[in-house]
């Protein structure tokens, strides 16, 4: 009876040392309880069994790829676009007969690669910012859910010790 009751426990503990609050911060980057950075496979690994955690974790990832990619390019577009109208001298001339040329300033900035940078940007803003909000809702989800048999200590280490008495656990506690 002593030795199940005892494992039990020990299973008990062992799920409840697995099991970890994450930590949002910004730019998506999450951490454990122990300050460590969790990559996003890892939070996939963590949040599986919960099918709508998964999705919207994943599409909180997919808003961020999108996000980043209309911003770099909205910015490349503005810049190249500004430097394109910084060099050009913005004259052309065209031949109208006898060896004159016809000299005529057109102009050459702002072009449409402007206005398609321009709108790149706006629209990665809210984009951005909905991708934090999906993955801070996926972290405070997920911390709900393990929050449903509260606990009064952690363990903060497990190890197992031998010598010639015997075999034993040590259990590092808050």
């Amino acid at each position: 009876m002593f030795k199940s009751l005892f494992f039990f426990f020990l299973l008990f503990l062992s799920m409840q040392s697995f099991s970890q609050n994450l930590i949002y911060k910004s730019n998506g980057t999450i951490l454990n309880s122990e300050n460590q950075k969790i990559t996003p496979n890892q939070v996939r690994e963590l949040v599986k069994d919960n099918e709508k955690l998964l999705a919207e974790y994943n599409a909180g990832r997919t808003k961020k790829t999108i996000g980043n990619i209309l911003l770099i390019s909205g910015f490349g577009l503005l810049v190249g676009d500004l430097i394109h109208g910084a060099t050009s001298s913005g004259l052309t001339s065209t031949p109208v007969g006898g060896g004159y040329y016809s000299i005529q300033s057109e102009r050459t900035y702002p072009t449409a690669l402007t206005y398609v940078g321009l709108a790149a940007l706006l629209i990665a803003i809210p984009v951005k910012i909905g991708f934090a909000k999906k993955i801070k809702n996926v972290v405070s989800d997920y911390n709900k859910g393990l929050k449903v048999g509260s606990t009064t200590f952690k363990i903060q280490k497990t190890e197992f010790l031998t010598n010639q008495n015997g075999l034993g656990i040590r259990l590092t506690l808050n």
